[in-house]
């Protein structure tokens, strides 16, 4: 059986989960440090938030700072139990937080189409239609539905590819070459005479007014004259 290579898109999505503890670790450690090195309340917060956003950036600063500093560590905000106390409630809303923009981003649309383009480019054409399927359940646009009837049709699945490139045209997908897209399909489903529809629809716009004719062109116009005959 054939293994397929895991793509850097894909393993980052892997790791992602442990990257945004590791940035609430770091950003709740840099809070009660710079709590305990007695640093205004403010000034903490905004250390602790900034590791937050950027970790790997932020928090070599914040160690660079605290050496320069130069200043030992002391306990002038409170007991070592209401530090704790506080680590603890923001490790938790950070976390939190964090996942749930993580959980909310995931299922975006941009996020689905990004992972289905990664699907299509490592030939994963299931994970891709799955992605567009995903993208659809969120917000029904024709141009997601174009991309999922190609694959679909390339798939083999010439009718539910049909299906979602009729409902691309009727959603206003702009792009010409969708009507000899469905004729093709509806010449594979055998109705020809709904096919011959669509292929005067392609071979009378724009598409193929212009010189040189392409090969789609000419096939539009060959099965117009077949099936007239």
């Amino acid at each position: 059986m054939r293994v397929r290579a895991m793509s850097a898109g894909e393993f980052f999505d892997l790791v992602r989960p442990a990257f945004l503890l590791l940035s609430a670790l770091l950003s709740t450690w840099v809070l009660v440090n710079a709590y305990r090195s007695g640093l205004r309340n403010y000034l903490s917060v905004l250390w602790a938030v900034a590791t937050l956003i950027l970790p790997f950036v932020v928090f070599p600063v914040y160690l660079t700072f605290r050496i320069l500093q130069r200043k030992p560590a002391t306990s002038s905000h409170g007991n070592a139990t209401s530090l704790a106390m506080l680590a603890a409630i923001y490790l938790t809303g950070s976390v939190g937080l964090l996942f749930a923009i993580e959980y909310r981003e995931s299922n975006s649309v941009d996020r689905h189409l990004a992972k289905a383009t990664q699907a299509k480019l490592a030939g994963d054409r299931r994970g891709a239609i799955r992605e567009y399927k995903a993208a659809l359940q969120t917000e029904d646009d024709a141009h997601t539905r174009k991309l999922l009837g190609i694959e679909l049709s390339d798939e083999g699945e010439w009718q539910a590819a049909l299906s979602e490139l009729l409902l691309a045209e009727r959603g206003g997908e702009p792009d010409p070459s969708l009507p000899f897209r469905i004729a093709r399909l509806l010449d594979a489903l055998n109705q020809p005479n709904q096919a011959v529809i669509e292929y005067k629809k392609f071979f009378y716009s724009e598409e193929c007014s212009n010189l040189p004719v392409n090969s789609e062109c000419e096939v539009a116009r060959r099965r117009i004259q077949e099936v007239g005959e």
